[in-house]
C-alpha cells in the first residue's frame, strides 16, 4: 500500500471512530510505529487530524470554546473523575474549583454532601450549584465575565486569587501533554487566572478525562509536573504511565 493510500484509510478510520492509536495502525498496515507517526504528523500539518498522545483524533472531535456545549460530553468519565476528587475533600477546607465542566459534576456532589467547606470558584454555574447547600460558603473572586467560558477571568480575578489561600485546587485543561510536560487552555486570560489559583493552593489536582491526552493546542498555562496529581478515568493506562514518569500521582 502506498503512503497516500494508507493515509486516506487512516482518515476514513478517524471519520468513523473519532480516534486512532499508533500501535493499532502499525499492526493493521504491517508497518513500523515510526512510519505511522510520520503519517499522522503529515496529516496534522495538513489540518486533517490532530496528533494526540499515542495516536490522533479527528478535527471534529476537538473541544469547542463554549462550556455549555461540552457539559454532557464524556459524562461517564467526568462523573468518575468528580467522585475521585470528592473523596479528597474534608470538612473545614477551602477549595478552589476552576472553570471546568468536570468541576460542575464535582460541584453537584458537594451540593448534596452536607460538607462544611468554603468553595471559591470563577465558574458561574459552579457557584450557583454549591450555593444551594447551606453548609457551603460559596465565594466569587470577581473579574470580567466570559460568557463562552461561563466564568470570570482577567486582572481583577487574578489579583483576588493571588491574595487567597486554598487547601485544594481542582483545575481543568484543554490539552494534557505528558511528552511536552504541559497543560493548556483556550486563551491567555483564562490561563493567567488559572496560574494565580495554582500559586495560592497547597495542593493542585488536574481534572482531565482521557480524551484530553494530546500533543498540542491552546495557550500553555503550566507544566503537568507542577501538579500534586492528575485525576482521570481509567481508559488510557499507557498515558497515565507517562504522567507518573513526571513524578506526580495519578488517581
Amino acid at each position: 500500500m502506498f503512503k497516500r493510500e494508507r493515509q486516506a484509510e487512516i482518515l476514513s478510520m478517524l471519520e468513523a471512530q473519532g480516534r486512532v492509536a499508533v500501535t493499532d495502525l502499525a499492526r493493521r498496515f504491517e508497518v513500523t510505529e515510526d512510519c505511522v507517526r510520520k503519517d499522522l504528523q503529515q496529516l496534522d500539518r495538513e489540518g486533517k487530524c490532530r496528533r494526540v498522545y499515542g495516536g490522533a483524533v479527528s478535527v471534529s472531535a476537538l473541544p469547542t470554546h463554549d462550556v455549555f456545549q461540552r457539559v454532557e460530553d464524556y459524562r461517564q468519565e467526568k462523573e468518575q473523575i468528580a467522585a475521585k476528587a470528592y473523596a479528597l475533600i474534608q470538612d473545614g477546607q477551602t477549595i478552589f474549583l476552576d472553570i471546568s465542566t468536570t468541576n460542575l459534576y464535582l460541584a453537584r456532589l458537594l451540593a448534596a454532601s452536607g460538607r462544611r467547606i468554603i468553595v471559591v470558584s470563577n465558574m458561574l454555574d459552579v457557584l450557583k450549584t454549591v450555593a444551594a447547600d447551606a453548609g457551603i460558603s460559596a465565594q466569587c473572586p470577581g473579574g470580567q465575565v466570559n460568557a463562552e467560558l461561563n466564568g470570570l477571568v482577567g486582572a481583577v480575578a487574578v489579583e483576588s486569587l493571588r491574595n487567597q489561600h486554598f487547601d485544594l485546587a481542582f483545575m481543568g485543561t484543554l490539552v494534557l501533554d505528558p511528552e511536552g510536560d504541559r497543560v493548556t487552555t483556550f486563551d491567555q486570560e483564562d490561563g493567567l487566572t488559572k496560574r494565580a489559583a495554582m500559586a495560592s493552593a497547597e495542593h493542585t489536582y488536574l481534572m482531565a478525562d482521557s480524551h484530553k491526552f494530546m500533543t498540542h493546542g491552546g495557550y500553555r498555562y503550566g507544566k503537568l509536573s507542577e501538579f500534586t496529581g492528575l485525576i482521570t478515568d481509567d481508559r488510557r493506562p499507557e498515558s497515565c504511565d507517562a504522567v507518573r514518569q513526571l513524578g506526580i500521582e495519578v488517581l
